[in-house]
């Protein structure tokens, strides 16, 4: 009786076949992992929101002030795990989200206000604006400030990033969470360099009309 079993060309056609599936699957698989975790960064931005909303009912309804903003909100988290992305955990705990802290004079082409210490009554379009973003930094803001690190490196104006899928997640005024490609509300850079430089180096900024829609707290859509 002659032997049953497979011949070297069956052998070769399974294992092509098996490595064409993998290349097929193995990207939906990571898509999928870096959705969970969008989802997780999502809920813990959501808690966030909902420390800055007891803190500012304990302060007259004021929005935190900087520097440590994240500290001054942690007696209404108790734990800094909310702090921490799945994706970047190799960042402090007190980086990873960017407080809205604008543009002040000096620093840029244009002036914009952030929520930092402002109180509720002064921001315009609340559920329009970006409260905190997934930055690479704890302090964010529009494209109009100049490239660098500024505050011991805190806040750098260009350094939004992509680490969800190409986007991240941003929490708003209002408390609402949202994900969104930084090409939507800052520009259509990658990240920031170890110098606050935005890559590549010929960043567009979206339109000023469009960028103070999001950022500028005293800003109001016409």
């Amino acid at each position: 009786m002659p032997r049953k079993g497979f011949t070297l060309i069956e052998l070769l056609v399974v294992i092509a076949i098996i490595a064409i599936l993998a290349a097929i699957l193995f990207p939906v698989f990571a898509r999928a992992r870096e959705k969970a975790r969008q989802i997780t960064c999502a809920s813990n931005l959501k808690q966030m929101g909902l420390a800055f909303l007891m803190y500012n009912s304990d302060y007259d309804e004021t929005f935190v002030t900087n520097p440590m903003w994240k500290t001054k909100l942690q007696p209404y988290i108790r734990n800094t795990q909310i702090n921490y992305c799945p994706s970047r955990r190799s960042l402090p705990w007190y980086y990873g989200q960017g407080y809205n802290c604008g543009v002040p004079a000096g620093r840029g082409s244009a002036v914009a206000a952030g929520f930092v210490g402002r109180s509720e009554a002064m921001i315009s379009s609340p559920s329009a604006k970006i409260l905190v973003a997934e930055w690479d930094r704890c302090n964010s803001g529009p494209p109009c400030g100049d490239p660098g690190l500024y505050d011991g490196g805190a806040t750098c104006y260009w350094a939004c990033t992509k680490v969800h899928n190409g986007g991240s997640n941003l929490l708003f005024g209002d408390g609402h969470v949202k994900w969104l490609d930084p090409s939507v509300y800052h520009s259509d850079m990658d990240h920031a360099d170890d110098t606050g430089n935005p890559v590549p180096a010929g960043a567009r900024p979206v339109a000023e009309g469009v960028w103070r829609t999001y950022w500028d707290t005293e800003y109001e859509a016409s």
